[in-house]
């Protein structure tokens, strides 16, 4: 996505989608139905965790339990990254009166990358030759890879336009306004430019979104999915 054509240096904001679970799962080992918009890279063997582990991530940060729910089978956290592929190439340096250190942009690609990891509970791994834990572990999974589904589209079809319709971006990549030293190390070297985006419009699209498929109504279907299968495991 470039800027308008006249403005400022050229430059591409881009994303990347990272998995963290590094295993892909073919989609007829388990017997789900993967969300319309997911390719089969997408679909990767969840991170199996304690339950003790699993309260930890949902009493962190907003961003991993943003329904607040008190105890779940499947949680999907995502962590985002907003880079410069090369800073020194494309920013560039100068020294004005009274030796003041500034900096202007000279174009190039704006990455916007988030890396997915899907956990599920240990006492939720699907065993061989079990039909039953094999369609316990689908229905939490299937749940799991909606969010998933939403943390690609964010960053891949919503982010993208919100940033370069930013503030901070207009102001610096679009009218390439120069950045004071201090301001320079604070957004770029420290990395706080991934802080503004994460903290502004991510976390608050992410959060609308998992609402959404976390409501009530929604994780009732699957808790009630989830207790009938645990039923008939008890009962066989």
């Amino acid at each position: 996505m470039s800027p308008p054509a006249g403005r400022g240096p050229a430059f591409e904001i881009k994303s990347r989608i990272v998995h963290a679970n590094t295993v892909t799962v073919p989609r007829s080992r388990y017997p789900i139905k993967p969300p319309k918009g997911l390719t089969a890279s997408d679909l990767r063997l969840p991170k199996f965790i304690r339950r003790e582990d699993m309260m930890k991530l949902l009493s962190g940060t907003q961003k991993n339990n943003p329904a607040k729910l008190a105890s779940v089978h499947g949680l999907v956290t995502a962590e985002l990254a907003v880079t410069f592929p090369d800073i020194d190439k494309q920013w560039q340096r100068s020294t004005g009166a009274q030796n003041r250190v500034s900096w202007r942009f000279l174009g190039g690609d704006l990455v916007l990358e988030v890396t997915i990891t899907v956990h599920v509970l240990e006492d939720d791994r699907p065993l061989d030759k079990d039909g039953l834990s094999q369609k316990l572990f689908a229905v939490i999974w299937e749940h799991e890879l909606l969010h998933v589904l939403d943390d690609i589209e964010i960053v891949r079809d919503w982010l993208p336009e919100q940033v370069r319709q930013d503030e901070w971006t207009r102001r610096y990549l679009v009218d390439v306004q120069e950045l004071p030293d201090p301001t320079f190390n604070h957004y770029i070297r420290q990395d706080n430019l991934t802080s503004w985006f994460r903290d502004g419009p991510w976390l608050g699209e992410r959060n609308r979104r998992a609402g959404i498929r976390d409501s009530a109504a929604n994780y009732a279907d699957v808790s009630d999915a989830i207790n009938g299968i645990r039923a008939e495991m008890t009962n066989r």
